[in-house]
């Protein structure tokens, strides 16, 4: 029975059945091999595909890029352009001011001279009225034709009268006839 608990050794393999088993490897080594170059093929294709659209899109991006170069400097020109009218708008205004207070001061001065005028006339109506107050005072009619100061108001009040009131002219007038 020692004999019969020993395992059996293992026959060889015979040369038939080594021949199957390495074509069976062979084979698949080679079917592995079609695996492995049909999908470098199929990755080759999707990279080819993948670099067309990239190459588009870049064609693409770069016009973009150009539309937005142009876009941008034609923005700059009229933003240029805007400042320039600004600028003169500004020029403008600030020569307008000048003028403004220019003619602001020429105003205020022809106001004062006519207050200055008025002033003037106001004194001369006022001097009229006194020398014809004056002369009505002085010269009574009919009695005083030789008196000299008589006289010399009335020569003023002829070169007053122009600032008398209608009621001044009347009472000149009077004074003249009662002479």
């Amino acid at each position: 029975m020692n004999e019969e608990n020993k395992s059996p050794e293992k026959a060889p393999v015979d040369d038939g059945r080594k021949n199957a088993l390495l074509r069976y490897i062979a084979i698949l080594f080679a079917v592995a091999f079609l695996f492995v170059l049909l999908s470098l093929m199929m990755q080759m294709r999707d990279s080819r595909a993948t670099i067309s659209e990239l190459s588009a899109a870049s064609a693409s991006a770069l016009k973009n890029a150009e539309s937005l170069q142009d876009n941008n400097r034609q923005l700059q020109e009229e933003n240029d352009a805007l400042k320039q009218a600004l600028q003169e708008a500004q020029d403008q205004a600030e020569a307008l001011q000048e003028q403004l207070d220019e003619a602001d001061a020429l105003r205020q001065e022809a106001v004062e001279q006519q207050k200055k005028a008025d002033a003037e006339e106001a004194e001369a109506i006022r001097s009229a009225y006194e020398t014809l107050l004056e002369a009505l005072d002085t010269v009574t009619p009919g009695s005083q034709e030789g008196n000299v100061s008589a006289s010399k108001l009335l020569d003023n009040l002829e070169l007053l009268q122009e600032h008398l009131g209608a009621r001044g002219q009347q009472a000149y007038q009077s004074l003249l006839e009662g002479e």
